[in-house]
């Protein structure tokens, strides 16, 4: 039985690696074709501390969700070729499911910002964008999406995982797993449908930093593939990125 002490020890353990988490993932997919305000925007990124990709063109970011994670995508509205709306559909269906998408704009009717809402966007601003409102909204969406759950038991699909007892369950049943093997489960089930590079889980769950070939990684979340049954019969697979780490997909 664990005591008081080694529960709130545990419990800190598992803030602290999120909070790590949190560090290392923060970067924004900024797709706007304007090229006078992305200067301006992409200024105030720089001023609040963002890692940050522009893109000019909906299908440029599409191709780079293939290989790279963000925290958040800002979108414009009115777009070459392919319009930000169109890119919210394939987003969701085809890239991130979760990803927070805030929709920006010149369009202020309720009709316009009810559809970009409905299609998946989490916000909407008006444009001109005002400096202070967007960090404001961008802070907003990151609180959101990275305030884990305060409860100690966190769910998704048949799988529950105690943060306090370190412990799985498969629709109630209690899988034996190793520490490193449950914050690699940890790992990749906070970051459903983003791509996680083997060094990312290596600093993030090892604290080792090193671009050295290890089969660590590969073999740990062998795994918790096979201790946790993730197969698409179970809502979840683990895609393996060629060169790169693996991607946690639901599977609708």
């Amino acid at each position: 039985m664990l005591s008081i002490s080694s529960l709130r020890i545990n419990t800190k353990h598992h803030l602290k690696l999120r909070e790590k988490m949190v560090d290392k993932l923060l970067a924004i997919a900024y797709l706007e074709d304007d090229l006078e305000q992305a200067k301006m925007v992409t200024a105030w990124f720089d001023e609040f501390g963002y890692a940050y990709e522009h893109f000019t063109r909906a299908q440029s970011l599409l191709n780079r969700l293939k290989d790279k994670s963000f925290d958040i995508a800002v979108l414009d509205w009115e777009l070459p070729e392919m319009s930000g709306l169109e890119a919210i559909k394939h987003i969701r269906s085809k890239y991130h499911q979760n990803l927070p998408i805030l929709f920006c704009s010149m369009r202020d009717t309720e009709t316009d910002v009810v559809q970009a809402l409905e299609l998946g966007a989490d916000d909407y601003m008006r444009k001109p964008l005002l400096r202070i409102e967007l960090k404001a909204r961008l802070h907003a969406l990151l609180r959101r999406t990275q305030s884990t759950q305060t409860s100690n038991i966190i769910e998704h699909g048949p799988y529950s995982f105690d943060q306090v007892n370190r412990s799985a369950c498969i629709n109630g049943q209690l899988v034996e797993m190793t520490d490193k093997d449950f914050e690699v489960a940890n790992c990749l089930f906070d970051n459903i449908g983003r791509i996680l590079s083997r060094s990312f889980l290596l600093e993030t769950v090892w604290g080792i930093s090193s671009d050295l070939h290890t089969r660590t990684v590969d073999v740990h979340v062998s795994r918790v593939r096979k201790a946790l049954g993730i197969t698409p019969e179970s809502g979840f697979r683990v895609k393996t990125i060629y060169q790169h780490g693996y991607r946690l997909e639901k599977v609708e």
